[in-house]
């Protein structure tokens, strides 16, 4: 009995794996991800491990002998067809029957760009938070400006409620 019960548990775990494998046509790795992983993050993981010369993906598709390849667009998540469908990125090196662009971008340009974001953020930030000090010293002067005119301030107003609370002698 308890070798049927853990024959059951293998069952479902080899039918319905908790994962998916991307082969990656450049290298020829296999790459595993998570159910419900978005192709973009994938392809991300998959051009960011390949050497530098080899070309990059392009995107994941799941192919078929025989069958129409269905492509994931970038903010699609991967999904397993069943039996007989795998899932491969695809490169443009004339070998695809896809009209798509050359990946001319190699791993150095991938960086700068990322660089690029990086430095624009910095930036950014750096002047945010440059006019938030002067906003703030903006704001301390005119409290500074409006602490010394207060006393002259309230003396004025003194004498003026003075002034017009005296009684009028005839």
């Amino acid at each position: 009995m308890a070798e049927s019960g853990e024959e059951e548990k293998k069952i479902p775990e080899s039918s319905n794996p908790s994962f998916l494998e991307v082969k990656c046509r450049s290298s020829g790795k296999v790459r595993r991800f998570a159910q419900g992983t978005e192709s973009r993050f994938a392809l991300r993981v998959i051009n960011s491990k390949l050497e530098s010369g080899v070309p990059l993906a392009l995107c994941i598709a799941a192919v078929k002998e025989g069958e129409e390849p269905v492509i994931f667009g970038p903010g699609a998540t991967l999904a397993n067809y069943g039996d007989g469908w795998k899932l491969e990125t695809l490169i443009n090196n004339g070998e695809d029957d896809m009209p798509m662009k050359e990946a001319t971008s190699t791993k150095k340009e991938l960086k700068k760009q990322n660089n690029d974001i990086a430095v624009s953020w910095l930036v950014t930030y750096i002047g945010k938070i440059l006019l938030v000090f002067v906003f703030m010293f903006f704001i301390a002067g005119v409290y500074s400006y409006f602490l010394v005119v207060l006393p002259d301030l309230l003396s004025s107003l003194k004498s003026y409620w003075e002034g017009s609370t005296t009684p009028m002698s005839s």
